[in-house]
């Protein structure tokens, strides 16, 4: 009696044990993608979901959208004056299986193409339209940054640029720019 008894305990013990580890709940902001023997089953919802032990694997993707802010990048524009961008981009992750499957970490091939975005549209502008032309820079660089985001299951809400600081440099063009200026309407 009493062995039968030790040993229904210790199966229930195991059944109990194996089965915490097969069943999980996703909270609603939350995507699991499945893998099995090592390859791609399916993406797993909200709600219960099971999985065979040792058999399948699976990465938890969060979904809600996240802010990535990018402070300090050195840009050089067209008449080569050094100036330093802040940059935010809003993004969320839209496909949980690309996003695993197709890049190793999403947040850093992000940044990768944001600042590469930010070096290409400002080095093509003078510095003096930076400032004017924020909005133009801003939407060009969504475009672009959204393009390549894409492809790893991102969708892009926003991308911004925050401020612009220019270098030494920079501010020394800007003083001769002025004092040409003003030199110009003082020998009219």
């Amino acid at each position: 009696m009493l062995f039968g008894l030790l040993v229904f305990l210790i199966a229930f013990l195991i059944a109990a044990f194996v089965l915490s580890k097969t069943l999980k709940v996703y909270p609603e902001y939350e995507r699991g993608v499945r893998f099995r023997l090592g390859r791609l089953d399916k993406v797993i919802g909200p709600g219960i979901s099971y999985a065979i032990p040792y058999i399948d694997s699976t990465i938890t993707v969060d979904t809600r959208m996240r802010v990535l802010e990018m402070k300090g990048l050195k840009v050089i524009t067209r008449e080569k004056a050094t100036v330093f961008a802040d940059l935010i981009i809003r993004y969320s992750i839209t496909s949980p299986e690309l996003a695993v499957t197709k890049a190793a970490n999403v947040e850093n091939s992000l940044k990768a193409v944001a600042e590469t975005a930010v070096r290409n549209s400002i080095g093509e502008l003078a510095f003096s339209d930076l400032v004017g032309k924020r909005e133009f820079i801003n939407a060009h660089l969504r475009e672009s940054v959204e393009s390549q985001a894409g492809q790893w299951g991102l969708g892009i809400e926003g991308v911004e640029i925050t401020e612009i600081t220019p270098s030494e440099r920079a501010l020394g063009i800007i003083n001769k720019s002025v004092k040409k200026g003003k030199g110009k309407r003082g020998g009219e």
